[in-house]
């Protein structure tokens, strides 16, 4: 396998790709990264239709789906096209197509792009399990030929574009008999419709893998690139996190997939999936996208171009498949992290000698969900007086265990004079380089803390050195100090983590086993969310990192607590409430996503773990909710199919019952318990 998925994993470079027009937009080549979203009416509806078209394209969205699922819906798109015009309206339009090609031949006569999902165009998808001969896999693959080469002869010679749409809950049986329901299934489904279209000279193509799961999605993506350089092909990418709800979580879960795969350079055009209002999505993508659309891009790209010939960054780990790193267990207090422990979460909250220990008492931090889900509290200490106050508070036993702390520069010179109980606290956060660096303090002042250090940091008590990027350089030289010392419970952490960065610093300590803190600090609460899903998120992908501490400029700990819980949940690293799989709605929804969403989880919502998924139709449903525990789904006008996994339990249930009945199912299945009061 090809371990080239992008210019580099440590510098952010943008792919190069060919450009594909759809009508006027460009995607891929030198063009930005393009917004598009979906409207949810029934396509046979001309004016619903046109207002939400007119209300996307005035918000942004470069492109704009619509689902075509009969002929009926397709001898409406000449009459959309009229009122488009009529109204001004130059946004190019997209046609969704599932298990109709000659809708597909219909619809590419009045829209600038067609879809084709490969799982289901001209194959079939029943769950069923065939032993294919390879002479008989070929002759499948000869049908599908047969099928799919009018639609491309005539998208080329109209000159339209098409999207090859992996889904990953949409393999066809022969997919997954022959490749399983795996990223590497994904990629081989979308290279068969390439290669048909590619014989029949036509490549205005884009390609997209999406899954609901982030872990997944990603594995595809970066799979899919590595077989394009190995095959020099070169098409534009499609980036969504498919179902993937709604509210913070939709939004953290389209961060992490689409942010972390922009970050490395991969993506040309990208929508957010949400349970909402379509018009809802474009600010997402916007928030998520700005960044690679802007100076910093170029900016980044000139950094690669120099540092590109430093041959000692290679590829270090799997990017197709999950592995954590691996690091030696190491005590805060009686808290365990590293080695096989979870990631743990750190809170901030903020501690000036203004702030006394009634105030603190008073605030609803040590309540909820704080004092049920916080593990480490984190205190920056910018003055003697909230030292001492927070000694205090530890002494009365007010402060829940462990403590980290950060003491500002000034006070952490004069670590040898402060008072003795701030080092019964059990971790402490301190750049071992301000001793290094400092004016008239060279190396004896460097050993004298580093033995301070070895004689503090054991009996549950920790130390994390956070390692500017400037220092990488002397990163060597640190871990041969503490091995040479012996100390024990120290880990690392690179202040402001950003993916790339991080990557880096990860690169050069792979030799030692120390843990390694992800942590950054944001200006605002939005800020976070989205740069802490990209970021954190992404390498927590990667299997780097051993505890999380997310900080805002004014501190709010039970936020920043769910934000992180939120993110640990989005990779499946730690599920502390119930998943929910649900799609955006569409032409093809049997009922009202949101308001059907909102009342199962307002009966749900406490049932920590499991995974419940609520969809639309049975285009993408039965597979796309492959991992999830119970699925929910449209079968029809006032009917639902309810799943154990994939297997149908109760057809055809009437939409009024078929919550209770779901929590029927769940119950029997011996995952329900009853929410607290």
């Amino acid at each position: 396998m090809n371990p080239k998925y992008n210019e580099s994993p440590f510098y952010y470079k943008r792919r190069t790709t060919r450009e594909v027009k759809v009508g006027g937009v460009g995607i891929g080549g030198t063009n930005p990264i393009r917004i598009q979203s979906m409207i949810t009416s029934n396509t046979r509806d001309t004016e619903a239709s046109i207002s939400q078209i007119g209300a996307l394209e005035k918000a942004g969205s470069e492109l704009v789906r619509l689902t075509v699922p009969s002929q009926a819906d397709a001898d409406n798109l000449p009459e959309i096209r009229k009122r488009m015009k009529e109204l001004g309206l130059k946004v190019p339009l997209v046609a969704d197509i599932h298990f109709t090609p000659q809708v597909a031949l219909k619809c590419v006569e009045w829209v600038e792009k067609v879809r084709i999902n490969p799982g289901n165009f001209a194959d079939k998808k029943k769950f069923d399990i065939i032993e294919y001969t390879d002479r008989e896999y070929e002759e499948e693959l000869e049908r599908i030929e047969e099928v799919f080469t009018p639609l491309v002869l005539r998208a080329r010679e109209l000159g339209v574009a098409m999207r090859i749409g992996t889904n990953h809950g949409s393999l066809s049986d022969r997919i997954m008999n022959r490749f399983g329901d795996t990223p590497q299934g994904m990629v081989e489904s979308a290279l068969e419709f390439i290669r048909i279209a590619e014989r029949n000279n036509y490549k205005e193509i884009v390609v997209s893998m999406k899954a609901s799961n982030p872990q997944v999605m990603v594995s595809a993506y970066r799979l899919l690139v590595s077989r394009f350089y190995e095959l020099g092909m070169d098409y534009p990418l499609h980036l969504g996190v498919t179902e993937a709800g709604d509210g913070k979580d939709g939004r953290i879960k389209s961060a992490i997939g689409i942010g972390s795969l922009l970050e490395e350079g991969l993506g040309d055009t990208i929508r957010v999936s949400l349970t909402e209002e379509a018009i809802e999505e474009i600010p997402a993508a916007k928030e998520i996208a700005k960044k690679y659309n802007s100076i910093w891009a170029k900016e980044q790209e000139a950094v690669f171009e120099k540092e590109k010939s430093k041959s000692y960054f290679t590829e270090f780990r799997d990017p197709y498949e999950y592995s954590r790193f691996y690091s030696r267990e190491t005590k805060t207090g009686e808290l365990e992290l590293g080695d096989k422990h979870p990631v743990r979460v750190e809170t901030e909250f903020s501690f000036t000698g203004q702030i006394v220990a009634e105030e603190i008492l008073k605030q609803n931090f040590l309540g909820n969900r704080s004092s049920k889900f916080n593990e480490i509290v984190f205190f920056q200490i910018r003055d003697e007086m909230a030292l001492t106050a927070l000694s205090s508070l530890k002494k009365l036993g007010k402060i829940p265990n462990p403590v980290s702390f950060q003491l500002t520069e000034d006070l952490t010179f004069q670590y040898e004079g402060l008072v003795e109980e701030i080092f019964a606290l059990q971790k402490w956060v301190v750049n071992p380089f301000l001793f290094d660096d400092s004016p008239g303090n060279e190396s004896d002042v460097f050993g004298e803390f580093l033995d301070f250090i070895r004689n503090y940091a054991k009996d549950g008590r920790s130390v994390e050195f956070p390692i500017e990027e400037k220092d990488f350089s002397k990163i060597d030289f640190l871990i041969k100090e503490i091995r040479k010392r012996k100390i024990q419970n120290v880990f690392f952490s690179t202040p402001h983590s950003q993916l790339t960065t991080v990557r880096r610093f990860s690169f050069l300590v792979k030799d030692s086993d120390f843990p390694i803190a992800l942590s950054s600090k944001y200006d605002s609460k939005e800020s976070a969310l989205y740069d802490s899903s990209i970021h954190l998120g992404g390498l927590l992908l990667d299997g780097i990192g051993d505890l999380i501490r997310i900080r805002l400029e004014e501190p709010d700990p039970n936020a920043l607590i769910e934000l992180t819980y939120d993110i640990l949940q989005a990779t499946r690293l730690r599920l502390t409430k119930t998943e929910y799989i649900s799609c955006p709605s569409c032409g093809r929804t049997m009922f009202d996503l949101q308001s059907t969403t909102a009342v199962i989880k307002a009966k749900t919502g406490h049932l920590k773990g499991v995974k419940i998924a609520v969809m639309g139709c049975i285009v993408n449903g039965p597979g796309e909710m492959a991992d999830a525990d119970f699925g929910y789904v449209g079968a029809g006008v006032g009917k639902v199919h309810l799943y154990r996994g994939k297997e149908i339990v109760m057809k055809g249930v009437a939409e009024a019952e078929a919550a209770d009945k779901l929590i029927e199912l769940i119950k029997s299945n011996g995952m329900w318990v009853d929410p607290e009061n």
